[in-house]
């Protein structure tokens, strides 16, 4: 999981990634980067938060009426320093000169680096991206036509989840151009102000640079933007979309839109429905801050039992899609505080998204009762996950699943309850999720592996087969 930006128009639109890359932070917090195009490339990149990385004017304002930039969640290659400062995007050829941004997961890499005789200089899958486009258009002149030739190629060649973004150029005619997966699995959007035109992740970064939205762009297409802000668009292959429902869950932030549907609204519908299908009595409902919050509400509305405010969040740092289970910890420890006027003595209903490895819950609930709740009961907006991603989201084994048993099988919920110290638990069901969002979804993590789409199922198992605990299976 990743965020991404591409502008191109009539001004300089550095300012306006480095504004952008701010509001899409929290797809990624491993590195940040930029790369701005006016003849001549510059980019900015680095491990670290899009506040550390541009830490100068300098590496702010940059030139080119053009450019693409980055916040990176890694899902492949190692999680050191060095490796995350290596593999931060944007990455770039210069011949032909193209430039890419990429969030999903390409799940047959190994393949597609045999199919060309460039080296790829990073571990990151943009490489099988990037590498093979190169291939396509080298020694051509590059035009709406030959970059859709190009896409079409590779997107039959990838296998996996892909919303990436290209940059290229003929000469003193630059395209940006966006290609999706076939089944949509990660967002991708178009704004639009005053011949400017924005490619995103989520619409919420239109809000901060002051675009309009215009379209969420379909899967399997190939969509194109000249300098001049003419717009050239074509479906390449045709399938039935499946958003990741974790998009929905977890990783898309309140205020942005989904195929038109408010991520905000859907949350507080499944706090609405928990209330309904698994009521308890009690004295407060209390969110995690700030991952179970819209939940929360919509069971507190439902339920009539007051929410309150009893768990204070301190830092601003994700802990899931920390790279190391030791930061996670280290999060969850210094970042947590309790209220003790508010906790002391009551029956606490404390909801959240979802449960991944139990880190989270189990501190939060041990840290509630030693502020004097007399229970703890756990309500989660997402069904028990009990298999990894192979399409973007880092959850690497499916060992490290609380509701997976060592022996392969799937934990009934009395069982967890247990293990994290919760006098109850519920998760919301599948259906219930499927029947709130209100469209298919991909739901390979919580539904193995026929909640994946039918044509990823065979490699999936696959992949599955050779799951070692703490190695990604598709490298």
């Amino acid at each position: 999981m990743c965020g991404i930006v591409g502008i191109i128009g009539n001004k300089p639109v550095s300012r306006l990634i480095y504004h952008s890359l701010f509001s899409i932070q929290h797809r990624g917090q491993s590195s940040a980067g930029k790369l701005t195009y006016d003849g001549n490339i510059h980019v900015v990149k680095d491990a670290g938060l899009v506040r550390d990385v541009f830490n100068e004017e300098k590496k702010i304002d940059t030139p080119g009426f053009v450019g693409i930039g980055h916040t990176r969640y890694s899902t492949a290659g190692l999680d050191d320093i060095e490796s995350l400062k290596r593999n931060a995007q944007p990455e770039y050829l210069v011949n032909p000169f193209i430039a890419a941004v990429h969030n999903g997961n390409i799940i047959n890499c190994n393949e597609i680096k045999k199919m060309t005789k460039r080296i790829p200089r990073t571990e990151c899958d943009i490489q099988c991206l990037l590498l093979p486009m190169a291939d396509q258009l080298y020694k051509k002149e590059i035009t709406v036509e030959t970059i859709f030739e190009a896409a079409e190629k590779v997107m039959n060649m990838v296998k996996g989840s892909y919303s990436s973004l290209f940059l290229t150029d003929s000469g003193e005619n630059p395209y940006l151009f966006a290609i999706t997966d076939p089944r949509k699995i990660r967002p991708l959007v178009l704004g639009e102000k005053d011949g400017m035109y924005c490619f995103t992740s989520e619409t919420r970064v239109f809000k901060k640079i002051n675009f309009r939205y215009i379209k969420d762009i379909p899967g399997g297409s190939v969509v194109v933007i000249d300098k001049e802000g003419n717009i050239y668009e074509k479906r390449i292959i045709r399938r039935r979309e499946k958003p990741c429902m974790f998009e929905f869950v977890y990783f898309a932030k309140p205020d942005s839109r989904i195929k038109g549907r408010s991520v905000h609204d859907i949350r507080v519908r499944l706090g609405h429905v928990l209330a309904k299908k698994y009521p308890v009595d009690a004295d407060i409902v209390v969110p995690v801050p700030e991952s179970g919050r819209r939940y929360a509400l919509g069971y507190s509305r439902e339920s009539g039992i007051p929410l309150d405010e009893g768990i204070m969040k301190d830092k601003a740092e994700r802990s899931f899609i920390q790279q190391k289970q030791e930061s996670r910890d280290k999060i969850v420890e210094e970042g947590i505080s309790y209220l003790r006027a508010v906790l002391q003595g009551k029956r606490v209903i404390l909801v959240d998204d979802s449960i991944v490895r139990g880190t989270n819950v189990r501190r939060l609930v041990e840290g509630i009762r030693k502020a004097g709740a007399k229970e703890v009961h756990i309500r989660i907006g997402c069904p028990p996950l009990i298999a990894p991603c192979y399409l973007g989201i880092d959850m690497r084994s499916k060992k490290e699943f609380i509701a997976r048993a060592p022996d392969g099988g799937i934990k009934d919920w009395d069982e967890i309850c247990k293990e994290i110290g919760a006098d109850s638990l519920a998760y919301i069901s599948v259906n219930d999720l499927q029947e709130v969002i209100g469209f298919d979804i991909c739901k390979g993590c919580i539904e193995f592996p026929d909640g994946y789409p039918s044509e990823m199922r065979k490699d999936v198992l696959e992949l599955f087969k050779k799951d070692k605990e703490g190695k990604r299976a598709y490298e």
